[in-house]
């Protein structure tokens, strides 16, 4: 009989990252203890400790953490998904990127028009 609780981790260890080295990583990389985050958390130092050796974590922990520690764990794992996904954020920018190539390329056009008007 197959245990129910495991099922998601089976035979998929190469498929997604651990997101205990995640976590353990970037607390490492701040100045800030495991027990100052355990305490941001309202959980034991113990209970992080678990996190940061688990393979995986329910997404209100990531969200938690990401909180705690200002950083967004969420998308930093999104990175590893085989196909990209594009934010509203970065559609925005595209957007207003776009646009301010085009106000350069009028711009552009104006000065050397102002060039060439100053030559004659």
């Amino acid at each position: 009989m197959t245990d129910n609780n495991k099922k998601h981790s089976l035979d998929r260890g190469d498929q997604y990252p651990q997101v205990g080295n995640f976590i353990n990583y970037h607390i490492s990389q701040q100045l800030v203890t495991k027990a100052d985050v355990a305490r941001a958390l309202n959980i034991r130092p113990k209970g992080l400790t678990a996190y940061c050796k688990r393979d995986t974590l329910q997404f209100a922990v990531l969200w938690k953490l990401s909180l705690a520690l200002k950083h967004n764990f969420i998308a930093q794992l999104g990175e590893y998904l085989p196909y990209r996904f594009e934010t509203i954020r970065e559609k925005a920018l595209k957007e207003e990127l776009a646009q301010k190539e085009d106000i350069i390329q009028k711009m552009e056009i104006q000065m050397e028009t102002m060039r060439e008007l100053i030559k004659k």
